[in-house]
């Protein structure tokens, strides 16, 4: 079968690669019906990096079951299921895991990627799609998943004023999620102009674009010169943003990132401020398994399909790439199958 293949190097091609099959009992064959493309899918191959990988390219994906082991079988998949999931395997043996806690797993591994007709993956990895959602919609379940645990990290409450520096996928579901749920002031710091007009139209309550103004300064005049009691990073294109927005985050507050930087950076902060200004630092980039389950129902809540901005067949899957070098969109669509053309395996 013709995959799209990640090159150590960097290199995105077409590839002709063994089409997979079922295995083991406890492994499900699912015909990619719809996956995505985004910043995350241009890294190049870096031994310390999670996402990176070299192989068949993709992160995401909405497919339909055509292949299920036995195991799997017992465990209620069925062949004609609309399914997506997780490239994530967690271990299930570590004590993260035990304790349902497997965004912190120990050994976790990202496994075959999306760009491809067919996967096989462990039964574990997937999540139902309610019948409400489009393979688009429901080939976002993941990373939505990953925003929604950062939300539910930073406990919003209607009086908080929020500052979110990345306008991308991360930012607009965010933003998604703090309007759906609270009165809370946002404030989206962007400057590419879809970005920015998504962002509008998904409710914050300014936008700041950072290649027109101060906009550190203007981040202190909209925060009353006292900062934003919670600030989240979602772009990891300049590093020295991370200074940027501790420095915007008031007294007491907090600051939370979804992203990470080379492994040699250093977060830096004078020790003294920190300890007076009492200000609480976090990460967020995964989930547990039971917030991936719950997050299916809450995709039909969010505008997923203004996030995906352009469209492709899988043929074109090349020039999708090349336009994402661009970093113009939150996601572009790739059609990887005809959902009215399905076969299923014996």
């Amino acid at each position: 079968m013709k995959t799209i293949w990640n090159h150590r190097s960097g290199l995105i091609e077409f590839s002709e690669q063994p089409e997979p099959f079922v295995q083991s009992s406890d492994e499900v064959k699912i015909k990619v019906i719809y996956s995505t493309i985004g910043i995350q899918d241009l890294r190049l191959k870096r031994q310390w990096d999670f996402y990176s990988k070299e192989g068949v390219a993709g992160y995401e994906m909405a497919g339909v079951i055509t292949g299920v082991g036995s195991l799997a079988q017992n465990h209620g998949w069925q062949i004609g299921q609309a399914v997506s999931g997780t490239v994530v395997q967690f271990c299930g043996k570590c004590q993260a895991c035990k304790q349902h806690q497997e965004q912190n797993c120990l050994q976790l591994r990202v496994k075959s990627g999306t760009l491809c007709p067919y996967i096989v993956w462990k039964d574990d990895q997937l999540v139902h799609l309610p019948t409400n959602i489009s393979f688009a919609a429901g080939c976002l379940l993941e990373p939505v998943a990953v925003v929604k645990m950062a939300y539910n990290k930073l406990h919003v409450n209607d009086a908080d004023r929020i500052c979110i520096l990345g306008g991308d996928f991360n930012g607009l579901v965010l933003l998604q999620l703090i309007k759906l749920y609270t009165q809370a002031f946002v404030v989206i710091v962007e400057n590419k102009a879809k970005n920015k007009m998504l962002a509008q139209k998904f409710g914050a309550d300014q936008i700041i674009d950072p290649l027109d103004t101060n906009f550190e300064t203007e981040l202190l005049k909209l925060s009353d010169f006292i900062g934003f009691n919670k600030t989240v990073l979602t772009t990891s294109k300049y590093p020295e943003l991370i200074s940027t927005m501790i420095n915007s985050t008031a007294r007491g507050g907090l600051f939370l990132t979804t992203v990470y930087f080379d492994q040699q950076q250093q977060i830096a902060i004078n020790s003294i401020k920190f300890f007076a200004m009492n200000l609480t630092i976090m990460s967020s980039f995964l989930y547990t398994k039971k917030l991936l389950q719950n997050t299916a129902t809450l995709l039909s809540q969010l505008d997923l399909k203004s996030l995906i901005c352009r469209e492709f067949s899988f043929s074109a899957a090349l020039t999708a790439y090349s336009i994402e070098q661009k970093r113009l969109y939150p996601r572009i669509g790739i059609k990887v199958n005809d959902p009215d053309l399905l076969a299923y395996d014996e």
